[in-house]
């Protein structure tokens, strides 16, 4: 294609004839990305068989797509996989339906309304913490990874349902585990039949997929019929501005499973990678144990005290800088765009990484280093404030940051209140980067009472 004088061709890899970077992106996702930029710069293209992909790292064309003309770059195709479970969830739509349910459920998620679940997430928690306690005293490992898979399943199912719900959460995590793997599975493959095939697979995931929706539909009904302070509660109580409508019961239903899938994989890949470092550097794991005594005085810890936490969010925003469990978006040019001379091609699918932004040394000087003080005020005033986007940037930002905040801090308290939690010796730690950046091998940790 001829580009016109006063555009330049994005430069990148040339790849392999026919499959292009596929065996590189197949083999080594992240690491083909932190070479590309590193390579070629803030903006690149590459070829998966035979389609032109771009990688977009510069913080000024990340802020451009996700924010300032946010309305060409849509989802699209990078999402599609996604609605067997997912259906419409407000991650999966865009442009005025997106618009109307983000405007509507917004008020859901302010850190006050938030607040009122604090004593249903802190019961999970405590729960939790006995059971480690009881392997403590057995000497027993624990796999911190699975560990805080089941802990923030429990978590975002006991604060989306108030009503009594104890006997169905192991059906109901069990079919969401089985359709979450499914769905991950379906976009890996070249060509996705109908579900309607009775293939094993499929036939695993329609069955799980009743479950989900025979338990959460009445579920829904019952909310509509006895409104609670449940995360549920707060949903369906919003509505629109301009006609007065709330959610169908077919959108509710969508946002529910949707915030089952993006509640609490991404706090639980945060939390095993937050244990691990702390694990690996006990000076600021004892800095923390300080603060939480000044703050707490051995007590379980409030909503009023999260914002005195100071040093454990510092903490927390590096970890999601190492990993960020949203470690790649992507976004879809609906037309022809220019960015900064570059010609972007409608249709184009971008790739943005902030695990390969997180590390640009030009921001974060010796980027693999474990270092909370980069978040201090001072050192964080003078950075650009969109080379850091773990939950994402512009009108698009995680609608579930603040409760996602939330439970990290209150697991993070309460566990270093009680424990000592250290990795097990020569365990090996390596990237696992599919719905989210997890541990490949686990996160095996021997765990010792205080």
């Amino acid at each position: 294609m001829t580009l016109p004088a006063n555009q330049r061709p994005v430069p990148g890899p040339r790849g392999r004839p026919i499959l292009g970077m596929m065996p590189e992106m197949v083999s080594d996702m992240l690491g083909l990305f932190s070479r590309t930029a590193r390579e070629y710069g803030g903006i690149a293209q590459f070829k998966l068989l035979n389609k032109s992909y771009l990688l977009v790292t510069n913080p000024d064309y990340v802020k451009y797509i996700l924010q300032d003309n946010y309305k060409n770059y849509i989802r699209g195709r990078s999402v599609e996989t996604g609605r067997v479970l997912l259906g419409n969830g407000l991650p999966l739509i865009d442009g005025d339906f997106w618009l109307r349910e983000r405007r509507m459920l917004q008020p859901a998620f302010h850190r006050e309304r938030l607040g009122k679940l604090v004593n249903t997430v802190t019961a999970v928690i405590d729960t939790f913490m006995q059971d480690w306690a009881e392997r403590a005293r057995q000497n027993q490992t624990l796999d911190l990874d699975n560990e805080m898979m089941r802990l923030t399943l429990t978590v975002i199912i006991k604060s989306m349902f108030s009503s009594p719900i104890d006997d169905k959460i192991p059906a109901l995590s069990h079919a969401f585990n089985v359709a979450s793997k499914f769905m991950l599975w379906r976009s890996q493959q070249m060509v996705q039949l109908p579900l309607s095939l009775p293939l094993p697979r499929h036939i695993e995931y329609n069955r799980a997929l009743h479950v989900l929706n025979d338990t959460i539909y009445p579920l829904i009904a019952e909310a509509r019929k006895h409104p609670k302070d449940d995360l549920l509660g707060m949903m369906l109580d919003m509505r629109d501005a301009d006609t007065g409508e709330g959610l169908s019961d077919k959108q509710a239903r969508d946002e529910v499973v949707t915030i089952f899938f993006a509640g609490h994989e991404t706090t639980a890949a945060t939390m095993a990678w937050a244990f691990y470092l702390l694990s690996q550097h006990p000076e600021v794991e004892e800095r923390l144990r300080m603060e939480l005594k000044s703050v707490l005085e051995r007590r379980a810890p409030t909503f009023a005290d999260l914002p005195r936490l100071v040093y454990m969010q510092q903490v927390l925003n590096e970890v999601l800088r190492l990993y960020p469990a949203a470690y790649l978006f992507a976004r879809e040019a609906i037309v022809d765009d220019v960015l900064d001379g570059y010609h972007i091609p409608a249709n184009t699918l971008i790739f943005i990484s902030p695990y390969v932004g997180h590390r640009d040394p030009k921001f974060w000087p010796d980027p693999e280093r474990f270092d909370p003080e980069r978040f201090t005020p001072e050192q964080a005033a003078s950075r650009p404030r969109h080379v850091y986007y773990p939950f994402g940037e512009g009108p698009h930002v995680c609608i579930g940051n603040n409760f996602a905040g939330m439970e990290m801090q209150l697991i993070l308290a309460m566990a270093l209140q009680r424990f000592h939690l250290r990795l097990v010796p020569n365990h090996p730690i390596a990237l696992k980067p599919e719905a989210t950046l997890r541990p490949k091998h686990g996160m095996k940790m021997t765990v010792e009472a205080l």
